[in-house]
């Protein structure tokens, strides 16, 4: 018993002396427990780190709900819910998603699998994260046919380019294909959900054209306007998933 004292004694200091720590903690306990929201798995996966988003408490992830039929609360998301609730909200500043990507650096380099992810374009203005160098995805590239771009993390622009400074601009292979690098993102950044990830590309080209409402291969992110609370954003989500259920019987309701 005395040593259980000792941990909470030892405990209570190491918080008072990070108070940042200790306000990050309690919002992942008060959200992510008592409001049933995935913040948490945002925030707990940086929690011994200072997090690098803007306003991190207002992010929050969406999840389709499965259990009226036996399935999961918190399923990923098909594309099409992705679109129709990026489209059809008002409670949030931006809604991205994410598709797990693990292309392979070819060409003049030694051949390396890395660990990356398909965005949608705004993935990092959602996060409230922007390239140290150059730029990141604009809504054109966000297409089918558009030109192959992909944004590097900081540790593998230093690990495999050097860190050259007139990276952006060039072209790498990635699995046989010509990408045209456009960003470097900042040293500090971690992304969420894939933290060892290490290169990003558009989201759209990656996702099957034959990928319908039953098609759960997105994980998606969304920042919540400064006025907006929990509660009515998912008051709106479970809205809008109630009219997606009648036009598209596939569609089960979600949660925030």
């Amino acid at each position: 018993m005395e040593t259980f004292f000792q941990d909470v004694r030892y405990g209570v200091r190491m918080l008072l002396k990070k108070p940042g720590f200790t306000a990050i903690a309690v919002i992942a306990l008060a959200l992510g427990i008592g409001a049933n929201t995935a913040i948490f798995s945002i925030v707990n996966a940086l929690l011994l780190n200072p997090l690098p988003y803007k306003t991190p408490d207002k992010l929050v992830m969406l999840w389709q709900d499965y259990r009226a039929v036996n399935g999961p609360e918190r399923e990923w998301v098909s594309p099409a819910n992705f679109y129709d609730w990026r489209d059809q909200t008002q409670s949030f500043d931006g809604v991205a998603a994410l598709i797990d990507w693990q292309p392979t650096l070819t060409g003049e380099y030694e051949p390396e699998t890395l660990i990356g992810a398909g965005v949608s374009h705004d993935m990092f203005s959602v996060l409230g994260v922007q390239p140290a160098l150059g730029r990141s995805f604009i809504a054109e590239e966000d297409q089918p046919t558009a030109e192959r771009v992909v944004v590097l993390s900081h540790a593998l622009w230093k690990r495999r380019f050097a860190s050259d400074r007139f990276m952006v601009g060039r072209s790498i292979n990635l699995g046989g294909e010509s990408f045209t690098v456009v960003g470097v993102m900042p040293e500090s950044f971690r992304f969420p959900l894939i933290t060892n990830a290490e290169i990003w590309r558009p989201l759209r080209p990656l996702l099957s054209p034959r990928c319908g409402r039953a098609c759960v291969v997105l994980r998606v992110i969304a920042r919540m306007k400064p006025e907006t609370t929990l509660e009515s954003a998912r008051s709106e989500m479970t809205g809008l998933s109630a009219s997606l259920a009648q036009a598209y019987p596939m569609q089960i309701k979600r949660s925030v």
